[in-house]
């Protein structure tokens, strides 16, 4: 017993001897002066207030290399005084300039606060949830893929002949009647599909819903089939698919709250713009000084 806690410790030691643990950063307090330019000093508060103020890219040029961005910082300081000192920002076409410059800034500012702060009690919420809740209905799917090159008749690897469009389309249109007789739709992916991905899984692609990033042509044709159907073929720019919906299944309110927070409160936001774009909505009184501008 006692040997093997001396084994033990022995281990312990002699691999914290050889793997030392990092050394503790050192902690700086809001006034610690971490460096001066000229008779300019900056404190960790002013590095901390410049970082805040960054956009995303700057920020992370900022955190690769802290030193070299401070040293910068001081430069454009330097210029802007020499600039201010010159009244330059009271000169076209710098004025307009940093009025448009200042335009931008605030009224991107006041959009993002305004998308923050938007609350939207819980009875809206589960009332948009039942108003798009087809939407949120995924379809679980097989497929059948079978591509085509136009005009193509030169043989593909392993020596398989490329389909012309009508090849394909025949093809498929052949397949469709098939699995609606009563064939395998596993076994006709096996022998017919050219989509390697959802052949290797028996045909399997999804789940999808209404929203996500696929053709429309695709998901018209998914949502209106029950499940058990096979669709027609469904024209791609590079071939014809032919599904089988396997099921519909609805996603809880629960599930797609954090999404649909988000989309609510998005088309709440697009409202108010809108709203305000049409408040300042130009009026033209004279249609021949805009024409003479092209």
């Amino acid at each position: 017993m006692h040997l093997t806690l001396f084994l033990f410790s022995f281990a312990a030691t002699t691999l914290l001897a050889q793997n030392p643990p990092a050394p503790p950063k050192p902690a700086f307090d809001d006034n610690t002066v971490v460096g001066t330019s000229g008779d300019r000093k900056i404190t960790v508060a002013d590095v901390n207030k410049i970082m805040t103020g960054l956009p995303p890219q700057m920020k992370q040029n900022f955190a690769r290399d802290v030193k070299g961005f401070l040293s910068q910082w001081f430069m454009l300081q330097r210029l802007v005084e020499e600039a201010e000192k010159q009244k330059l920002a009271d000169k076209s076409p710098y004025k307009e300039g940093i009025q448009m410059a200042r335009m931008q800034i605030l009224s991107q500012a006041l959009i993002e606060e305004r998308s923050q702060v938007t609350d939207i009690p819980m009875d809206e919420q589960k009332k948009f949830y039942e108003q798009r809740k087809d939407n949120f209905t995924m379809a679980k799917l097989k497929l059948i893929y079978i591509p085509f090159a136009s005009g193509a008749t030169a043989a593909a690897a392993g020596g398989k002949k490329t389909l012309s469009e009508p090849e394909a389309l025949t093809k498929a249109e052949g397949l469709v009647k098939q699995a609606r007789g009563g064939a395998d739709f596993v076994k006709l992916v096996k022998e017919n599909s050219e989509d390697p991905i959802s052949k290797e899984k028996d045909g399997d692609f999804g789940p999808i819903r209404r929203g996500d990033q696929l053709p429309d042509s695709i998901k018209q044709t998914v949502f209106a089939l029950r499940p058990g159907d096979i669709s027609e073929p469904v024209r791609q720019p590079n071939g014809y698919y032919v599904f089988r919906l396997v099921e519909l299944t609805p996603q809880a309110f629960e599930e797609v709250q954090s999404n649909l927070l988000t989309e609510l409160k998005n088309v709440r936001l697009k409202a108010w713009l809108d709203g305000a774009a049409k408040a300042v909505e130009l009026k033209v009184e004279r249609q021949d000084f805009f024409d003479s501008m092209k």
